[in-house]
């Protein structure tokens, strides 16, 4: 496996809590130098696995997983009342607008055309790793409508320094946002959710944030303020509901709706698996891993083979960085063009929820300090992180390779062709030569690096009818 990979997953809070510079890239510290190691070091005669000592050490970067990094930006993050509101949230569809694609046994899909109430997160976000289970065939996800990219898994997401697949989101309260918003996903209104958290949730919320405007009772004379729906209006249509709102009653409403994300923010940071074979060897139990897996983590860790650990490093297995593939944009329902963190910075940069803006708790993370966009950035993708991974595919962006021995194929190839006007593919992508029998060793590999299943009770639909 080459040095680096697009196919991640939902997201995921500052782990590398540190800015980016001018160019847009992320700088590089300790945890995204290279460590890879060479194979010809010679093994440890004191090592029963044939590992050498600087295998060894690099192994010992990438286990165990340590605690969830703390988010500064939102306030509840680690707010228990919090989270259970969130799990709320998270599982409620009644919020979401008109189905656009009917449902069929082909597609996965949630109802009728013009259905409304049928989606929530959940539904593109469950099962052992929470990703995208149910759309069919598996490459872009089914909501409202087909998006453009395949939704991301949750579990251990909150370890990611930027969330969705170009970074769009600088923190993970602020996608449930955009996700409630978009007309191919979830296709509400930050006011449908307003009220929707008024109607339902009223105790939670006040519990845990204080109290709401009592105009958003339906029954208060001036309940006007706050119509039924509505959002900013996109560039160049004419006013609604929203833009007729007075500018206080608009904030009041945003910081519910940030509230929201940060509620479902503090839900996920729950997601977390630990305790895969992987880490058991690590810490000492040589009979976690096979014969064949070992190798495989010698490939994943020589500079002459794999150099995996170039970009998939650290305990969470990526380095916070973007990086072109060149991985071609084909499949059911995929668009002809995907320019990666190229098209997602601007709504990232122009966002009222992005960290340094009115609604983060914290505006000083220096996160997006120079941050620009640049023609650099065109086809570049977040490097996964690889715990789960065996588990959570069809893999890259749009889910274009099946499988994890495809997913390997394609690294042992160089990558693929870069696709999309202006795109350079990264110069670590390499043709690698790996023999078959060390192809499928790292596959065999990548699967010790499933860890324990999240408590069932996480899965489980807390919603109010």
């Amino acid at each position: 496996m080459s040095a680096c990979s697009d196919s991640s997953s939902s997201g995921d809070t500052p782990g590398l809590d540190s800015g980016a510079s001018a160019d847009g890239a992320t700088p590089i510290d300790a945890s995204t130098t290279d460590t890879s190691v060479a194979a010809d070091t010679g093994t440890d005669a004191a090592d029963p696995n044939g590992l050498s000592a600087a295998q060894i050490a690099a192994m010992h970067t990438l286990s165990p997983l340590p605690a969830v990094p703390a988010d500064s930006t939102n306030a509840v993050a680690d707010n228990a009342a919090a989270a259970t509101l969130g799990q709320m949230l998270f599982f409620d569809k009644s919020y979401s607008g008109a189905l656009a694609v009917a449902g069929t046994l082909a597609n996965g899909g949630l109802g009728a055309v013009g259905e409304t109430g049928k989606v929530s997160c959940a539904s593109c976000h469950l099962g052992a790793e929470l990703d995208d289970r149910r759309s069919k065939p598996g490459n872009v996800s089914l909501g409202t409508d087909f998006g453009t990219r395949r939704a991301l898994a949750l579990v251990n997401a909150s370890f990611y320094t930027w969330t969705n697949w170009g970074g769009r989101f600088d923190s993970q309260w602020s996608l449930p946002l955009a996700v409630a918003e978009n007309a191919k996903i979830m296709s509400s209104t930050r006011l449908a959710v307003v009220h929707m958290i008024y109607a339902k949730y009223k105790t939670e919320y006040e519990a845990v944030f204080g109290a709401l405007d009592a105009r958003l009772d339906p029954a208060n004379a001036n309940a006007a303020a706050f119509p039924a729906v509505g959002k900013p209006k996109a560039a160049g249509a004419a006013d609604g509901p929203w833009e007729l709102m007075a500018v206080a009653d608009q904030t009041i409403a945003n910081t519910i709706f940030a509230n929201f994300g940060k509620a479902i923010a503090a839900y996920m940071r729950k997601l977390v698996s630990r305790d895969a074979p992987f880490d058991r060897f690590v810490a000492g139990d040589d009979s976690a891993m096979t014969p064949a897996q070992v190798n495989g983590l010698k490939v994943f860790l020589d500079s002459d083979k794999g150099a995996c650990i170039t970009c998939h490093s650290g305990p969470h297995f990526e380095d916070a960085q973007f990086h072109a593939l060149g991985v071609p944009q084909t499949g059911p329902n995929v668009p002809a063009a995907d320019l990666g963190r190229f098209a997602d910075l601007p709504a990232l940069l122009a966002s009222p929820f992005r960290t340094n803006g009115a609604f983060s708790a914290d505006v000083n993370t220096g996160k997006l300090t120079a941050l620009t966009q640049i023609d650099a950035q065109k086809g570049q993708f977040r490097t996964k992180g690889l715990r789960g991974v065996a588990v959570a595919g069809p893999y890259m962006h749009s889910g274009q390779l099946a499988t994890l021995d495809d997913v390997v194929a394609f690294y042992n190839a160089g990558g693929g062709d870069t696709v999309d006007a202006g795109e350079v593919k990264d110069p670590k992508i390499k043709v690698l030569g790996l023999t078959a029998q060390q192809s499928a060793d790292l596959v065999d590999f990548m699967k010790t690096l499933t860890g324990a299943d999240v408590p069932a009770a996480l899965n489980l639909d807390t919603s109010k009818p």
